[in-house]
């Protein structure tokens, strides 16, 4: 989910010894395993409390879920009790209780309402009757499970396919956004990339895979009589703004909306990793130098697949007497987790030799995106954080304003103050504490579709 959890590139960093239990079993099914297993749906969808906020409910983790407001306002709500669940302040806060709701009865299907309470009192809360379609639908030779949730009312609807961010989790089972533009009248379709929820095929991070993915998922959609077939849009978050993208060159869309995502390759976005914790931690350019020239042994290796692992390892040892190390250390880049991990080198190599397997490569690392979006003549939107400690903010919009000034139709949106996911969040404890979407977030995305659908604003 879009700002719920942190990328999981590296999540072999802190288990390697899963990793090496993934490598012994080789299948694809370990992988699915692995994602949101066990998520409570049941409360799923839209509703409309008695003041006219709309609130999106969706699960979180394992029996907790989320709830978020269109100001931007969201908690994690915990169980309280046999249909009750209660969410503190922020992002995930569980004490003071803040916000208290019971839902109505599930026997026989979803809750038809729910009681909120908070400081500002009680109210009800009735659920959109807002229709979904659970389906399957081809991509090559796999099956990719999908759900269109439609407006009230007659169609046929313009239509958004949300395209994943890099979780391995259920995007079916966990994402809030068809529920928000459905409540708004424009259908939305997500589906669970390969290898994720119940999706067949590996997971994997290969741009140009996934793409094709995408332009399944339109041509399943354009098969839908509740669907205007030429009126579907794309939205990408994260490295859903590598994906979305080169899916338009495959198939035919009226916008991209993209919310934090990349306009630099992989390498560059895993460079800001390093790059960010350095200059976080008051280190300048010769500190940035040196990390950079053990990124690019390491690249070497990922990318070329050179036998550069002595230099490599003389290299991080080294490394370890310098004054940075430790604000390198653990950054959300290659060069961190190499630095942080205690998984020996062994099979640090077997699994970088393991993912380079095959014709398909498991990730695009030097993929560049700036072509893609320069060949294509679809209006954008690109969404970011100010603060983005995951994504290269500033770097993504000097390549969107080059591309700009060229001609290309492209928006630039940027939230002061926000992090990936365009979060608000709070440092006062030392770290970054989430609070909630920066405000007007959420009506900017539905805005923007309406109007490129040709639809009258709200």
């Amino acid at each position: 989910m879009p700002g719920e959890r942190k990328r999981a590139r590296f999540w072999w960093a802190r288990f390697w010894w899963v990793a090496l239990l993934a490598l012994a079993a080789g299948s694809a099914v370990w992988w699915r395993s692995c994602g949101a297993a066990g998520l409570d749906t049941r409360f799923t969808g839209a509703y409309r409390l008695d003041d006219g906020r709309l609130v999106m409910i969706v699960p979180r983790e394992g029996d907790t879920l989320r709830y978020r407001l269109m100001s931007g306002e969201s908690g994690a709500l915990r169980p309280a009790g046999n249909l009750v669940f209660e969410a503190g302040p922020g992002w995930s806060g569980s004490d003071p209780v803040e916000v208290t709701i019971t839902f109505g009865a599930v026997d026989s299907g979803p809750p038809r309402g729910l009681r909120w309470r908070s400081a500002a009192g009680e109210q009800r809360g009735e659920r959109l009757a807002l229709p979904e379609v659970l389906a399957t639908f081809p991509s090559g030779e796999l099956a990719l499970r999908g759900k269109l949730v439609l407006p009230a009312g007659e169609g046929p609807f313009p239509a958004v396919v949300f395209v994943h961010g890099s979780g391995k989790e259920s995007a079916v089972d966990s994402y809030y956004n068809p529920y928000l533009m459905a409540a708004h009248g424009i259908a939305g379709l997500v589906f669970d990339k390969r290898g994720t929820g119940a999706s067949a095929g590996r997971y994997v991070q290969n741009f140009h895979v996934l793409s094709d993915d995408v332009a399944a998922a339109v041509a399943w959609l354009r098969t839908r009589l509740e669907v205007d077939p030429g009126n579907i849009h794309l939205a990408g978050y994260s490295q859903g703004g590598w994906i979305a993208p080169l899916a338009a060159t495959k198939t035919e869309v009226r916008s991209l909306l993209i919310g934090y995502g990349p306009m630099v390759p992989v390498t560059g976005e895993d460079r800001w990793g390093y790059v960010h914790a350095l200059r976080a931690a008051g280190f300048g350019d010769a500190a940035i130098r040196e990390v950079d020239a053990i990124a690019e042994i390491a690249g070497r290796i990922l990318d070329h697949g050179e036998n550069r692992w002595a230099e490599l390892g003389a290299a991080l040892e080294a490394a370890e007497s310098a004054e940075w190390f430790e604000a390198v250390r653990g950054s959300d880049s290659v060069v961190g987790f190499l630095t942080a991990t205690s998984m020996p080198q062994w099979l640090v190599r077997l699994y970088a030799w393991w993912q380079l397997q095959g014709d398909v490569p498991f990730i695009d690392r030097l993929y560049d995106p700036v072509p893609t979006m320069a060949s294509l003549d679809v209006p954008s939107l690109w969404i970011f954080g100010a603060e983005d400690s995951s994504m290269p903010t500033g770097w993504s919009i000097d390549a969107l304003e080059a591309l700009r000034a060229a001609g290309r139709p492209v928006e630039i949106e940027v939230y002061p103050g926000a992090e990936h996911g365009i979060l608000l969040f709070d440092e006062s404890s030392g770290e970054r504490t989430l609070l909630g979407y920066a405000p007007g977030y959420l009506d900017r995305q539905v805005a923007w579709i309406r109007a490129r659908a040709g639809l009258d604003p709200l």
